[in-house]
């Protein structure tokens, strides 16, 4: 009787797809499969986008949730194949945290790892793993590096035009109908007017929003307002935040009483008094039946003890 085997395809994203694309990869498998005499019994893919709370993430090989990758350790768990065949050792994991989830996995049920690009050693899979961490270190930090020097130079980066900016080639112009409206909102920011009251006063003046190609079901929400504000420091200062998919801190678990919120300025605010400010999050509101209820989003504050 043949041994089981199952495929591993991954691909970070879109644009990887040139270099090593699902199609390749799987041919490139299934021969190795037949050179082995191993019976295919199902295909894993992680090549698309998918969302990690309110986030839309590449399936990196920095991630060990990828949702393929966590069916195929789970069904390795339950003895439905034998063997895991993959591209390239980097197509399982491409860091420490990635590599030790896959590991101790195929250790724990005597599952063997093929590549059909290279050789497996599990003795030195601890070693490349860091190597491919460190590799991804130091193109986080080349890109960081290219994204400044372009805003310096007042080059555009790819992405959406951030509101009061358009892009023309590749210099960025400031829109001045929109521009006068990002200074208001910073006005009203800086005099603590709150970000409901802003939104009105918007949405009363007719204020124009970026134009989108999906309709927009919501005028100036919460989040657009909070958009223009963060972007601020990018434009104005040519200092721009880089982030590839991995593991954050968001990933952690919390005790129930200890919320962690993305506050619209993180960090030690100092009051006037010279005390540190204090987050606040509100998780429930009054109805207007005069019922106490959850707050579908909860709303994040600061306060002076």
């Amino acid at each position: 009787m043949s041994r089981r085997a199952t495929i591993y395809i991954r691909t970070s994203s879109e644009t990887q797809g040139g270099k090593s694309s699902p199609s390749e990869q799987e041919v490139d498998c299934q021969r190795l499969a037949k050179q082995k005499g191993l019976e295919v019994v199902r295909i894993y893919r992680d090549v698309e986008k998918y969302r990690v709370g309110n986030k839309l993430v590449e399936p990196s090989g920095s991630r060990s949730d990828r949702p393929a990758l966590q069916a195929m350790l789970k069904d390795a768990a339950k003895d439905e194949f034998d063997v895991i065949l993959a591209w390239r050792e980097d197509r399982l994991y491409r860091g420490i945290r990635a590599m030790l989830t896959v590991l101790e996995t195929v250790q724990d049920y005597k599952i063997d790892i093929l590549l059909a690009k290279e050789t497996f050693d599990p003795k030195i899979a601890p070693i490349r793993a860091w190597v491919a961490q460190m590799e991804l270190d130091s193109m986080k930090e080349r890109m960081e590096m290219g994204v400044k020097a372009r805003l310096k130079a007042g080059k555009a980066n790819t992405g959406q035009d951030r509101y009061g900016y358009i892009r023309i080639g590749e210099q960025i112009q400031i829109v001045d109908e929109e521009a006068t409206w990002v200074r208001n909102i910073f006005a009203w920011y800086i005099q603590k007017t709150p970000l409901n009251q802003i939104r009105k006063h918007l949405i009363a003046a007719n204020a124009p929003q970026k134009g989108s190609s999906i309709p927009r079901h919501i005028q100036w929400s919460r989040s657009s307002i909070q958009a223009i504000l963060k972007s601020a420091r990018e434009y104005a200062y040519g200092f721009k935040t880089y982030s590839r998919a991995g593991q954050r801190e968001e990933n952690k678990t919390y005790p129930k009483h200890r919320r962690q919120n993305d506050y619209l300025l993180p960090g030690h605010l100092k009051c006037v008094c010279n005390l540190t400010w204090r987050a606040r999050t509100a998780t429930h509101r009054n109805s207007r039946k005069g019922e106490w209820v959850e707050r579908k989003t909860p709303i994040s504050t600061y306060f002076c003890p």
